[in-house]
């Protein structure tokens, strides 16, 4: 009887990725290039098994980074294309072009307390795949059901492709559904990830704190730096499971950090605050 409800939910639970998957392929017949769309889906059929789809929509996206430019979000995409293609012919030249990106000189980085934008080097971009992967681990862990799986999905789906400034992760989305168990999913995943729970209404964030990352990394990737501990930043993080991220804010930081995490009211408050405080640094300097 266990076997058969199994069966049924795992049913039920592709029968939704390929929902999610029909979506984002309508996305891309009107925008071919859609870096969310292509990301989503390359996770996406990875995870029903299609190893060969999820490989192609990964070469798709590598080759849109590569004619953009994005050379810190295509160096990401190095493991799963050698891990995917094997020595599948494509693959290697496309690996080597994302290698031969780092021939360009990129200055060096150092804190920039008023800049509105982050260096090329530095996707600012939602990384929907990392997203829709702290979806799957919250499933997998019972914290959600099929039900809220599917509806987290949609909502990652729309938030990625509205035009409003908005930080695009799970605890996002889970919040504003009102999500009752939100607060357990919080502990489960810092627990899990080995990254501690902060309340940021009770800090205190300075100028040179909050400012230290570009605003557009901050919400758009939803990151930012509270608070210093000697050479070291302390920095919350929305997402605890995407190493990327956390490489991107030392990288911007220009100094290790420790990481922690919060629930998404809190950290779009501190976005309100530093955001205050860069308008206000603005008007003193005009």
């Amino acid at each position: 009887m266990a076997d058969g409800a199994s069966d049924k939910g795992r049913k039920q639970l592709e029968e939704e990725v390929w929902s999610a998957i029909g979506a984002f392929e309508q996305i891309l017949e009107a925008m071919p290039d859609d870096r969310s769309s292509l990301e989503t889906l390359s996770h996406a059929y990875g995870q029903i098994g299609d190893h060969a789809k999820a490989y192609e929509y990964l070469l798709r996206l590598g080759r849109v980074l590569v004619k953009e430019g994005e050379q810190g979000a295509a160096w990401d995409l190095l493991d799963r294309l050698r891990e995917l293609g094997g020595s599948d012919s494509t693959g290697i030249k496309l690996i080597a072009d994302i290698e031969a990106m780092s021939a360009v000189t990129v200055p060096p980085l150092a804190p920039a307390p008023t800049v509105d934008a982050a260096p090329a080097a530095v996707n600012t971009t939602p990384n929907i795949s990392e997203e829709l992967a702290f979806t799957w681990n919250l499933l997998q862990a019972s914290e959600i059901t099929q039900e809220e799986y599917a509806s987290v999905v949609q909502d990652l789906t729309e938030m990625s492709g509205s035009d409003s400034s908005v930080t695009v992760s799970v605890l996002h989305a889970l919040e504003a559904r009102g999500y009752k168990g939100l607060d357990r999913v919080v502990v489960y995943a810092s627990q899990d990830c080995g990254i501690p729970y902060i309340s940021l209404d009770s800090i205190d964030i300075t100028e040179e704190a909050g400012c230290l990352l570009p605003l557009a990394f901050v919400v758009g990737r939803g990151a930012l730096v509270f608070d210093f501990v000697g050479p070291h930043a302390l920095a919350v993080v929305m997402n605890p499971y995407d190493p990327g991220l956390r490489k991107d804010v030392e990288q911007l930081a220009g100094r290790p950090c420790d990481f922690y995490l919060t629930q998404a009211s809190e950290f779009d408050r501190a976005v309100d605050r530093i955001t205050a405080i860069e308008v206000d640094a603005a008007s003193v300097e005009g």
